[in-house]
């Protein structure tokens, strides 16, 4: 994203560009779940209509008829079985379940490795997953984990590509709103108030010192 701001700046050739921080920061949103949840590499800043960043926004934006459905699905979940309406377009469905589907047959077959939510599926299909509670860890400085009672017990479950489908569309559209809007609120406050822009730098250098290009869940904490 930065990279793309400075190629953009650089060709309109003016001392400053005009942004529209919430279309930025949802393509933004888009391109990390893509690769958090998807385990896809997606440019949603230089490819701007590129088939999974239209097919989530339309996956996300809920319209009337939308909002009556998802109203329906948990009020009546058997109504809408009944009826065999969906919540979602068959165009976005299927376009999620193909890539669902296909990067778990090709991590299969190359036994690939990547610590996203595909890789968490993979691993609850074959009944790995355990469930965890997490404790302060007052000497470790950060909150750390436990299996639970509720991860020793055997459970049985037979995961279809639907369900796993569907827990990775459920993952992008709970983020993607969410992520999109909470940082264009960020970025608002950040170009209001000069002095937190100086403070986040600050902290940001201290840092880079402590922790050198090493970024990872202690350090950002």
């Amino acid at each position: 994203m930065i990279l793309n701001l400075k190629k953009e700046m650089k060709e309109s050739g003016a001392p400053q560009l005009d942004l529209e921080t919430k279309d930025l920061m949802t393509r933004y949103a888009c391109d990390v779940i893509a690769s958090c949840a998807f385990g896809l590499k997606v440019d949603s800043h230089s490819d701007k209509n590129n088939d999974f960043y239209t097919q989530g926004l339309n996956a996300s934006t809920f319209r009337f008829k939308q909002l009556m459905l998802f109203f329906i699905s948990t009020s009546f979940p058997w109504l809408m079985n009944m009826l065999k309406l969906k919540l979602f377009g068959v165009e976005a469905q299927q376009f999620f379940r193909n890539i669902v589907v296909s990067t778990m047959q090709e991590r299969e077959k190359h036994n690939i490795i990547r610590p996203d939510m595909i890789h968490i599926l993979m691993e609850a299909k074959k009944g790995k997953v355990s469930h965890k509670e997490k404790t302060e860890d007052d000497d470790a400085g950060f909150a750390t984990v436990k299996e639970s009672a509720v991860g020793k017990k055997k459970v049985t479950r037979a995961w279809t590509e639907d369900d796993l489908t569907a827990q990775a569309v459920l993952f992008f559209i709970a983020g993607f709103e969410t992520v999109a809007s909470s940082m264009t609120f960020l970025l608002y406050e950040l170009a209001v108030n000069p002095d937190v822009q100086e403070k986040l730098v600050q902290e940001i250098r201290e840092t880079e010192e402590k922790y050198g290009e090493k970024f990872d869940f202690n350090s950002i904490q």
